[in-house]
């Protein structure tokens, strides 16, 4: 999947890439606000792209397949399906006034932003938590959905090389964007993700965010859109 991630920049960071809005507490009429959402801007596409073929599949093997192979391609087809909602539509991390939650493809995390002890990125966002529970280390918990790729780290590096050596004479268009929206561009949009949550994180933690505890689920939607396909290609494939 793609790096590149969603949605929108705040107004004091406008124009940064993979930068989104920060949240606010409550909207009009006391309306709680939408989280902020982290996600790959590739995978909804693949997402759709695969639901509008499948389905067009499915709907020609009802139409002319009438035998048992044309089942068998059809729970294949069905398989794959929630294989690609699990792993490319549902991860995304959401970061609200609360904390951040991480959707990976099975399994849900939420930290409350006193829990966050840093937010840093190697080959994925890693949100690294305070110890509970009598624990000598806290836990590292890493984002499906928010990945770092060595191709576009190396790449933003070269952006950065790049940026410094035309510093001195930089294009009117470039020396007209504040110093941060600057350097926001020599990062990939991954960097730039660790690097909001991270200063979020700082400025809650600063505001007297209450610590919390870190919590975990297993979501029985994405288990279940994995078993079911797979059992009914089974009794379709012994019968």
């Amino acid at each position: 999947m793609s790096s590149a991630q969603q949605p929108a920049g705040p107004a004091d960071q406008a124009g940064q890439p993979g930068v989104p809005a920060q949240g606010r507490t409550a909207g009009p009429g006391g309306v709680r606000a939408k989280p902020d959402v982290y996600r790959s801007t590739a995978a909804p596409i693949v997402w759709w792209v695969w639901v509008a073929f499948a389905l067009a599949n499915l709907i020609d093997l009802a139409v002319q397949g009438r035998d048992h192979f044309a089942a068998e391609v059809a729970a294949v087809l069905i398989l794959i399906t929630g294989v690609a909602y699990v792993t490319a539509f549902r991860p995304r991390v959401l970061a609200d006034d609360s904390g951040i939650t991480i959707r990976n493809p099975l399994r849900d995390h939420h930290v409350p932003w006193g829990c966050v002890q840093d937010v840093g990125l190697r080959d994925s966002l890693e949100v690294r938590c305070t110890p509970q529970d009598g624990e000598q280390r806290g836990k590292t918990l890493y984002a499906w959905a928010v990945h770092s790729s060595r191709r576009g780290r190396v790449k933003a590096e070269a952006r950065a090389r790049r940026s410094a050596k035309s510093s001195r004479q930089p294009p009117p268009s470039y020396a007209r964007l504040p110093a941060e929206a600057q350097a926001a561009l020599t990062r990939t949009d991954s960097e730039n993700i660790a690097k909001t949550l991270g200063e979020r994180a700082s400025r809650a933690r600063a505001a007297g965010a209450a610590g919390g505890r870190r919590t975990a689920r297993w979501d029985l939607p994405a288990i279940a859109a994995l078993v079911l396909p797979a059992l009914l290609l089974l009794v379709v494939s012994l019968v």
